[in-house]
């Protein structure tokens, strides 16, 4: 099975719409339409690992939820685990953007939806600085286990100190070379950027967005008639 690549835009667009809807969308239709949903793009996106592994995280969470429901002293651990459960799949899509697009294809995804170019730069810095962040969380660890540190959850407040402590200048540091890659790309510049990564809406584009909203108006509908 070919797998279909999907304009990072409608990824962007259906994480930034999906969780609005639980105001308008009964939360339990909403719930397992988005789990559905998201199976299907993580199939036509041949990401069978991450697909399992979302369904293996969201079984759990449900299957703690059924247990601890019952228990009066424990339900909210089950509240608390059934509504971070809501938001497992939309997680799952921002990991695919973040994980599958490099800056250049997000910023020239982007830069089609005419949006302002400052808005372009923060959402693309944004995405792309997780996985950073995670790359530098792991060197951080490594230092402190080199330096006899441990990072222990036994003792959070010492941990956590001696993790943001050196992030917060690594941060600062990361901001710079940023800015500096972004001013040596023209990222300033007032013409519109030419870019090698070409982002058009495909028709496996225009088929997942239509599926999307016509899924999402299933559920106004049947919310109403409730």
């Amino acid at each position: 099975m070919s797998r279909i690549r999907i304009n990072p835009v409608v990824l962007i667009l259906i994480n930034v719409i999906a969780p609005s809807m639980y105001i308008l969308i009964n939360g339990k239709y909403l719930q397992y339409f988005l789990l559905a949903f998201a199976s299907f793009v993580l199939i036509l996106m041949g990401r069978f690992k991450r697909l399992a592994g979302m369904l293996v995280i969201y079984g759990i969470m449900i299957g703690i939820y059924s247990i601890t429901i019952q228990d009066d002293r424990a339900k909210f651990i089950g509240l608390f685990l059934i509504v971070l459960a809501q938001s497992v799949p939309c997680l799952v899509l921002a990991s695919v953007l973040v994980s599958k697009y490099n800056s250049a294809e997000l910023l020239a995804a982007l830069e089609t939806m005419r949006i302002p170019r400052m808005m372009v730069v923060a959402v693309t810095i944004t995405l792309k600085y997780i996985p950073t962040f995670t790359r530098e969380f792991k060197l951080i660890k490594e230092s402190m286990r080199l330096r006899g540190i441990d990072f222990t959850w036994k003792k959070p407040i010492r941990s956590f100190k001696y993790f943001v402590v050196p992030q917060l200048f690594r941060c600062a540091a990361l901001a710079e070379e940023v800015t500096a890659a972004g001013m040596v790309k023209g990222i300033d510049a007032p013409v519109r950027r030419s870019s090698y990564f070409e982002e058009r809406v495909r028709w496996s584009d225009a088929m997942i967005m239509a599926i999307f909203v016509i899924g999402l108006a299933g559920g106004i509908v049947w919310h109403t008639r409730l």
